[in-house]
């Protein structure tokens, strides 16, 4: 087995996430009702630190038989890939993907401002069950904790120098002070509110992806469960303290009726309470939650054979890893290149054509080329990548298409010439994707070839 890491593009592991996505939407009920208490969590740090890093894993392995389910769960996802990347990559240029994460930085900075100026009218307490409780937790960061009715209900912020902020009607009912002062004290202690910064900055680099958007309540959602939990085995896992604990939380949930008619149907607190009265960890939610995280393993890496190397090259290969149906695909010498007779191409933009452009592509770019093979007297096309040059080294990816379904896919390190064999009246498309942080330059040249 060989692990390494690789560079993927955003686009690339938007359209990945939304499998482990839909995965997690479905077995977050049962993994709050049932598995230990951090479990959605576990998925939830796993997708965002998988969307944050620009590499994702690749697996190498041998023993294909003894691992091929993985195997094929991972071509799977390679093929359909590659499909949804072209199509999608057309509509959401990197330009419109990065004014896109501007304007909802700069949201998020005036929802910031706006906090801050509603914080002007806080006032620091000096309660004394507050301070004994702060004591208590023996945080090393210093707690302060306001008191501002301009909110409806508790919250906590600020990583370093962390504030609480309360309201006047919870410092009058002691029991609700000290459950809330304890989950808050919580949301501190497990730095919770780093957590949520990192899906502010996820939310900013996918905006255009809806599905994720809609899961950012979720999450949420799930921190705070949580959490409650953890407050629970802090007062003592009984029934009476969940019983005492619920009926805090419908104490804010009423308060939230009271100033708006809509703040039941909204607040999710409810679908809490109903956790906390019967949560329990069995065998059944934590197999639920392998089976979930075992699903999720080709989101996170791509599983390749090492046994097999379909394409017989001359030029330098980034490495093995690859697809190529039915060993269609060839890597010829300068010398066979120079020996063929080569044709025009039916360019769908302008008729037959010859494709011969200098190309730039800046750091991750891809440039496609789609074309379609018509004619009784052409046996493929030829793919002539030359003068390839970037700094720090050439690295780029070729992958090849076939009325949709991608039928070649590899990495190079140097210039190379690609001979293909297609089928009479398929449409194609050629993507070359530069895969280093660098400009990559070159001169790519695709022509039709003779029988």
């Amino acid at each position: 087995m060989a692990i390494s890491l690789v560079r993927v593009i955003t686009l690339e592991k938007s359209i990945k996430s939304l499998f482990l996505l839909v995965i997690i939407l479905l077995v977050r009920p049962i993994l709050n009702k049932k598995a230990f208490r951090s479990a959605s969590i576990v998925l939830w740090i796993a997708l965002l630190i998988y969307l944050i890093s620009p590499y994702e894993l690749e697996i190498g392995i041998e023993n294909v038989k003894e691992n091929s389910i993985l195997l094929a769960i991972s071509n799977f996802f390679d093929h359909s890939l590659g499909w949804l990347v072209n199509k999608i990559g057309s509509i959401f240029f990197k330009l419109n993907r990065l004014i896109g994460s501007v304007l909802i930085f700069t949201y998020l900075g005036i929802k910031i401002y706006k906090f801050h100026t509603v914080m002007k009218g806080s006032t620091l307490t000096q309660n004394t069950l507050c301070k004994k409780k702060i004591r208590e937790f023996g945080l090393k960061r210093k707690v302060e904790i306001y008191i501002n009715n301009n909110f409806k209900t508790p919250l906590t912020f600020g990583i370093l120098r962390p504030k609480i902020i309360l309201q006047d009607h919870i410092l009058a009912d002691e029991e609700l002070l000290d459950h809330v002062l304890i989950h808050e004290l919580i949301h501190i202690k497990k730095f919770h509110i780093l957590l949520n910064h990192l899906v502010n900055i996820v939310a900013c680099l996918y905006w255009y992806n809806p599905l994720l958007w809609l899961s950012l309540k979720y999450i949420d959602q799930d921190i705070e469960i949580n959490c409650d939990k953890l407050v629970v085995q802090q007062l003592g896992d009984t029934i009476k303290n969940r019983k005492e604990y619920c009926i805090s939380m419908l104490k804010l949930v009423e308060r939230g009726i009271y100033e708006n008619n809509l703040y039941l149907k909204l607040n999710p607190n409810i679908e809490r309470m109903e956790i906390i009265k019967i949560w329990k960890k069995t065998l059944a939610g934590l197999i639920v939650f392998m089976f979930a995280f075992t699903f999720c393993l080709p989101v996170f890496a791509n599983v390749v054979d090492l046994s097999q190397d379909r394409v017989e090259t001359q030029g330098k290969v980034i490495n093995n890893f690859e697809v190529n149906n039915d060993n269609r695909v060839q890597t010829i010498s300068d010398e066979e290149y120079e020996k063929l007779e080569l044709g025009k191409l039916s360019v769908r933009e302008s008729g037959l054509a010859n494709i011969d452009e200098q190309i730039k592509l800046g750091s991750f770019e891809k440039i496609a080329y789609e074309f379609e093979i018509s004619g009784d007297d052409y046996k493929g096309f030829i793919i002539n990548l030359e003068n390839m040059s970037c700094s720090g080294g050439v690295e780029f990816s070729v992958i090849i298409e076939e009325d949709g379904e991608i039928i070649y896919k590899r990495r190079f390190a140097a210039d190379s010439t690609l001979k293909v064999k297609t089928q009479k009246g398929s449409a194609y498309i050629v993507t070359v994707c530069n895969e280093s942080n660098k400009n990559l330059s070159g001169q790519v040249n695709i022509n039709s070839y003779t029988r």
